[in-house]
Formats: C-alpha cells, sequence, structure tokens
C-alpha cells in the first residue's frame, strides 16, 4: 500500500473511533466475550469437536478460560461507560488481543495447535486489534487533553501562598526564586532531582537563589517527603489541581516523553544503582517538570522537561 494511501486510511479509521463508536464497540466486545466465555463454560467440548479436534485432558482449564474472557467482557461494559477513565481496562484488552496470537503462531510453530484453530484467534483477537487501539489512543488523548485556559501566572502568584505563608510574589521581591516543578513524588527521578539538589543548595544560595518546590500532593506529605532530602524545612507550594504548571504551559508528556527508551533506561540506572527508587503515585502522572527563575515577579529563566527522565543541573543556569 503507498504511503499516501495508508495515511488516508488511518486518517479515516482515527476519525471513524469518536466517542459514541468507541462506547459502541466496548459494549459489543464486551457482549460478544460474555456470549463466548458462556458458551466455553457450558459446552467445553464443542469448538474442538466442530474443528475435528482431539480434546484436550483438562476441559476444565478451558472452562477457566472460558471463565476470564467473559470477566474481560464485564471489564469492557465498564470501559464503554466512561473510556477515558477506564483507560487501563482498555490497555489490557488491547495487550491480550496482542499477546493471543503470538501465543498461537507460538504454538503453530511447536505443532500444539493445529493451523484451523486460527479462525478462533481471528475472531477472539485480531478482529479487535484496530478497534481497541484507536480505542486506547482516543482515550489517552482524552486524558492528556488540557482544560480551559489557565490564569495568567503573574495573578495566580500574588494568590498562591508557600507553607510558610508567603505568597510566591513576595518571595520574588526579596530574591530570585529557583522554582522546581516536581512531576510526582512517587516518580524516580523527581526523587533524584530533589536529591541533586539538595547537594547544590550551597552553590544555589551562592547565586542569590531561593529554591522553591512545586508540587501536586498536599502540604503535610510535602513536608514528610523533602525531610528526606533537607535538614530543615523546604519552601514548597501544594498545587493539586496544576493551576501553577498550567499558567507556565507546562505539558502532560507523550507515550515517547513518559515511556520511551530512554525513559527506560535512565530510571533503571536512577531507580537501581543512584537509589532513588519508585514511591507510590501522588498526583498525575501525565505532568512534566520543568525550572524557572523568578525575580520581581517575572520569569527571568525558563527550562521546560521535554521527557520525564530530565533532572536539574545547575550548570544549566545563566547568569542572571
Amino acid at each position: 500500500m503507498p504511503i499516501r494511501h495508508f495515511y488516508l486510511y488511518y486518517s479515516l479509521m482515527k476519525s471513524l473511533f469518536n466517542l459514541p463508536t468507541i462506547q459502541t464497540m466496548l459494549k459489543l466486545a464486551g457482549l460478544y466475550n460474555i456470549l463466548w466465555g458462556v458458551l466455553v463454560i457450558i459446552f467445553p467440548e464443542a469448538i474442538f469437536k466442530f474443528l475435528e479436534m482431539p480434546l484436550p485432558n483438562y476441559l476444565e482449564l478451558w472452562q477457566c478460560i472460558g471463565m476470564i474472557v467473559g470477566v474481560y467482557g464485564v471489564g469492557y461494559f465498564i470501559a464503554a461507560q466512561d473510556p477515558e477513565t477506564h483507560w487501563p481496562i482498555i490497555l489490557v484488552g488491547f495487550l491480550g488481543k496482542i499477546f493471543g496470537p503470538i501465543g498461537f503462531i507460538k504454538a503453530l510453530l511447536i505443532g500444539s495447535f493445529p493451523l484451523k484453530f486460527l479462525g478462533v484467534i481471528v475472531l477472539n483477537d485480531l478482529v479487535w486489534l484496530i478497534p481497541f487501539y484507536y480505542a486506547l489512543i482516543y482515550a489517552y488523548e482524552a486524558k492528556t487533553s488540557e482544560e480551559s485556559a489557565p490564569k495568567k501566572f503573574t495573578d495566580l502568584i500574588k494568590l498562591i501562598k508557600t507553607n510558610h505563608g508567603e505568597s510566591l510574589y513576595e518571595a520574588s521581591l526579596k530574591s530570585k526564586v529557583l522554582l522546581v516543578f516536581i512531576r510526582h513524588f512517587g516518580c524516580t527521578f523527581c526523587r533524584e532531582t530533589v536529591f541533586e539538589i539538595s547537594k547544590l543548595d550551597s552553590q544555589i544560595k551562592v547565586q542569590n537563589l531561593n529554591p522553591i518546590f512545586v508540587h501536586m500532593s498536599d502540604p503535610s506529605f510535602g513536608d514528610e517527603f523533602f525531610a528526606k532530602y533537607y535538614t530543615y524545612p523546604v519552601t514548597h507550594i501544594s498545587d493539586p489541581q496544576r493551576y501553577l504548571y498550567k499558567s507556565l504551559n507546562l505539558k502532560r508528556g507523550s507515550l515517547s516523553q513518559l515511556f520511551g527508551p530512554k525513559t527506560w533506561i535512565r530510571g533503571f540506572w536512577a531507580g537501581i544503582f543512584k537509589g532513588h527508587g519508585k514511591g507510590e503515585l501522588e498526583g498525575d502522572p501525565l505532568q512534566l517538570g520543568g525550572f524557572f527563575v523568578l525575580s520581581h515577579g517575572q520569569v527571568v529563566y525558563e527550562h521546560k522537561n521535554k521527557s520525564a527522565s530530565e533532572f536539574f543541573e545547575l550548570s544549566a543556569l545563566p547568569k542572571l
């Protein structure tokens, strides 16, 4: 197929999968799975007799597979009510429709299954693969779409206060502020970032910078978290609604920015070898971080992270 034709096909398929279509597809998938599961449980020998295949030694295991498929169907009905919220169910279904055919191909190569069983794989997995793919894409894009235009940053910094009770604007009048945005406290890279900044504390103060962290957890959790890295109370801002994030146009990450090869490699290095580990999810896991320098209420330097694995480096700051 020429590239132009493939792109037209892709665009057409994507345009067809709007919310009503996805909800209908998930309900059909749920109905199919439940019916297929019930039939396998009640008539476990039927498919093998129809395909003229020898019966397996343990039909009970085949019935268990029917039960699992039927339970998936219930999940699809739940996901159909709100695909954006229940996208993990769609993801699990999509993965199953990838790994099922892979397992069949392996069984076919070693002679465990005959080619005539391909019809079951086509009906259970392959025909649903593209619809589930587009449902997953739709749910992800809906989940990562930003809300209406946020308030101006210059207005917010006069309203939002730090854990010490002063506004961000007031803090920027006293000294330049190094404003560090954390993705979420469970993130390996965020732990690494806070650790690296704590090591550079004296050098940061020499540059007349006052570090202030912005996070999406509650203030008490922030106090507890930063106490692991600092011997004195750290100035931080709780922003669970991401008002400050959005006002500075800090985006949610794409799949490649959050789960790309570089992120996996860096995550393994930072989490295992550097000992930063991983904690419970606190805040929006899709949010990207960054750091800014404020002076008298104005942003005089900004760095917006292009991937989840970026962390603060003092050398990146220009002389201000």
